[in-house]
């Protein structure tokens, strides 16, 4: 991998994250609704940067890299407990990519990447609890987190998961849309690439 290819994934993958933030604050605001479509939305954002990146690039560990990022700047903010899952979606991700050459590959790589970061709260939830969530995550207060695991029933879990298989997967589709239609190399409809 060149210097070149290590700046890429870098900005790309702050941007990526940077969107995903963004889109996360605003569909905070819908309250107990954003439990089901926060990260469902974000993926639509994050989509297009991840394939672009993975397409543009094309070497082993550009996935890797993109979900490192995402790790290293949760743990900045405090929120250093998603950095785990975060390297786990990008393992998962190198390994449905292959070598990058296949198109649908690359962008079920972002959909299963994606929905494993995409199920942090429900994995945080089940596995730290409400202690866990006040200890480890600096953000939370033990109230905020007993709160969060009462919200988390079985029945929303489900449903969350379901809406994230969804969402995820046309959200994978969607980054190689654009991917394809802007970004593409020798693509007849090429306008930016």
């Amino acid at each position: 991998m060149k210097l070149k290819d290590i700046a890429t994934i870098a900005v790309l993958g702050v941007i990526g994250f940077a969107l995903g933030m963004g889109v996360g604050m605003i569909t905070g605001m819908f309250g107990a609704l954003s439990m089901y479509v926060s990260a469902g939305f974000a993926a639509f954002f994050v989509g297009p940067v991840y394939t672009i990146m993975a397409r543009k690039v094309q070497k082993r560990g550009t996935a890797f890299c993109f979900w490192l990022i995402y790790g290293v700047l949760y743990a900045i903010m405090g929120f250093a407990v998603a950095t785990p899952l975060c390297l786990i979606a990008g393992i998962v991700a190198e390994i449905i990519a292959g070598d990058y050459g296949n198109k649908k590959r690359v962008w079920l790589s972002f959909s299963a990447s994606m929905f494993i970061y995409s199920m942090h709260m429900i994995v945080f939830v089940l596995v730290l609890g409400s202690d866990g969530l006040a200890t480890f995550v600096e953000s939370i207060s033990l109230e905020q987190a007993q709160q969060m695991v009462a919200m988390y029933t079985v029945d929303m879990m489900v449903i969350c998961v379901l809406i994230n298989i969804v969402t995820e997967l046309l959200a994978g589709r969607f980054g190689m849309f654009i991917n394809d239609k802007f970004f593409e190399k020798g693509a007849k409809e090429s306008r930016l690439g």
